[in-house]
């Protein structure tokens, strides 16, 4: 399938899940989050506010907050189809809903950080494979980003298990993930990618 296709296929079956089954399966998201080396060792964690189907954030966040992390959250500049972080200290005051109807800060709230400063990214995503190759919203704006972020800079996707897929189109414009979590697993893409590469050799 190519990455329409397979964007249609995944959204369907996302869009087929309950919203206890999001809660659920969300919540235990997170769970495996905590556990991951980057969350726990890196203090600026950039968050994206899910919309209803994705992988629920806004407990991670809230939470994150309470933990002393430093949170931001993605404002879209439409004008260039980018992103940049802003820093964010209250979930349920400082946001609103946005121009692509994602929810992002007030302008009076709005608290803007060098993307290269940040130390892990968490994002969204439509489908993945296992070599962290992702198929996002369809607009580009996380594919800008990333090309501006520093080299150390971790990036984790989170995502539902049936998400997954075998494999996914790619060209040399696109970035990988370095992790993925779901509610079953930690993905560790880089270690996938590697084996992948060596096998392809062979």
């Amino acid at each position: 399938m190519n990455k329409e296709e397979i964007r249609r296929n995944i959204s369907n079956k996302r869009l087929s899940l309950t919203s206890e089954e999001i809660e659920n399966k969300s919540h235990q998201i997170f769970l495996n989050l905590l556990k991951s080396e980057e969350y726990i060792n890196f203090p600026n964690i950039m968050f994206y506010v899910a919309t209803r189907s994705e992988v629920q954030t806004k407990e991670m966040i809230k939470t994150s907050i309470k933990m002393g992390k430093n949170i931001f959250v993605p404002v879209i500049l439409t004008e260039c189809i980018n992103l940049v972080p802003s820093k964010l200290t209250d979930f349920d005051k400082e946001l609103e809903k946005g121009k692509k109807g994602i929810f992002e800060p007030k302008q009076e709230y709005r608290r803007l950080f060098p993307p290269e400063d940040i130390d892990l990214i968490i994002l969204p995503g439509i489908a993945f494979d296992i070599r962290g190759n992702r198929i996002g919203r369809g607009c580009g704006y996380y594919d800008n980003f990333l090309r501006k972020i520093c080299p150390s800079t971790k990036i984790i996707a989170l995502a539902f298990e049936i998400q997954i897929v075998k494999k996914i189109p790619t060209d040399t414009n696109d970035i990988p993930v370095h992790k993925i979590i779901t509610e079953k697993r930690i993905i560790n893409c880089t270690l996938y990618a590697i084996l992948y590469t060596r096998k392809g050799r062979m």
